[in-house]
């Protein structure tokens, strides 16, 4: 039998799905990134053209999640009937969203620190790590830390099992971790247009840097197995 809760999390999960970036865009906004980085820097190494450009994701994706933070919130700024909008809409706007961008910025770290991933690898392990970041730094999640040796170790060993099922539970979870934060944008007067673009810049740097460290961390595991 479905629950409403079940069914709450595939429909996000669909939402977020229809509008999120493909493995194929992801590579050639990395490329596009890397082209600009070695125009911009023709002597530097790779590797220093690889932070340069997973800098400016981390940069581009917080920038725009802020925007979307406050444009979420904007109903507040008027009292009575725009605050009631903004609790109720905004809030259902924002989440996916949220997600959306976290698991864009994610997507495309994935293929700018391991381009020889595979784009289902790349799109299973961006949800899996997208989502399970934003529980991390919401406190929700569980005790281990997703950009460690064991992290990555479990990040992998959802991607032998169930896969689908663990992204949905984790849909659920975000869903709800998020809508409890949408709480802090039901304020009056505009205060919420602050709250919202702070709160989702800092969780999607958050998200990114977490993101870039797993992967980081996932290469040199695969590096030392091989």
């Amino acid at each position: 039998m479905t629950t409403g809760k079940d069914e709450g999390s595939s429909s996000l999960m669909k939402m977020v799905e229809a509008i999120a970036i493909s493995p194929q865009d992801a590579r050639e906004l990395v490329t596009q990134y890397e082209s600009q980085a070695r125009n911009s820097s023709p002597s530097a190494t790779e590797e220093k053209i690889q932070d340069a450009v997973v800098e400016k994701i981390i940069s581009r994706y917080s920038k725009l999640a802020a925007t979307s933070g406050a444009a979420t919130a904007l109903p507040g700024v008027i009292p009575g009937i725009g605050t009631a909008v903004g609790a109720v809409g905004g809030g259902l706007t924002d989440i996916s969203v949220c997600m959306k961008l976290q698991i864009d910025m994610t997507m495309c770290l994935a293929v700018a620190i391991n381009g020889k991933m595979s784009n289902e690898d790349a799109k299973h392990m961006s949800y899996i790590i997208a989502l399970y970041g934003s529980l991390e730094q919401m406190g929700s999640s569980s005790a281990t830390k997703l950009a460690s040796k064991a992290g990555v170790r479990m990040v992998h060993q959802y991607l032998k099992g169930p896969t689908l099922q663990i992204i949905k539970e984790l849909f659920a979870k975000v869903g709800i971790s998020f809508t409890q934060k949408a709480a802090a944008k039901v304020i009056p007067f505009g205060i919420g247009v602050i709250v919202g673009g702070t709160a989702n810049y800092a969780l999607t740097t958050y998200v990114g840097k977490t993101a870039r460290d797993t992967f980081r961390v996932s290469l040199k595991e695969e590096a030392t197995a091989e």
